[in-house]
């Protein structure tokens, strides 16, 4: 999916999930087809109540990396744009995946794009069940 493409610098602010949310819904104003995956990058492994994530979004040709602000590690507002991003990602037809990486791995993904170290996160990932994130299932 990923390999051989050059990512653009990622999306929003690093622990700022609500101007990282803002940023990805004026990306995703343009017209695209619906389909592509959304993949939520961690390096939390089974500790979703104080995890910090990013992300990878694929909609046709168009691939970006979402900087690490969402989840219940940035507070309320995290929580809060991770569900968002989530519900979107459902109704935009998005395949919802998780990757956890190392934490060196995850930190340069998540800040410094990489064609390579993407296709291993996309590699690693896992399906997902959106309820995980979404309000009102009491899992998160």
């Amino acid at each position: 999916m990923l390999s051989g493409v050059n990512l653009p610098d990622p999306l929003g602010m690093p622990g700022a999930p609500r101007e990282t949310w803002a940023a990805v819904q004026a990306h995703v104003q343009t017209p695209a087809p619906r389909s592509g995956q959304l993949i939520l990058v961690t390096d939390w492994q089974g500790e979703r109540q104080r995890a910090a994530y990013g992300a990878l979004l694929e909609r046709g040709a168009d691939r970006v990396v979402v900087a690490r602000a969402f989840g219940p590690h940035f507070g309320p507002a995290g929580v809060s744009a991770l569900a968002e991003l989530v519900a979107w990602a459902v109704g935009a037809g998005l395949t919802l995946r998780e990757a956890v990486l190392p934490p060196p791995d995850a930190a340069q993904l998540l800040s410094e794009p990489d064609a390579a170290l993407a296709a291993r996160a996309v590699a690693a990932s896992s399906p997902l069940d959106p309820g995980v994130f979404l309000p009102g299932t009491g899992r998160l």
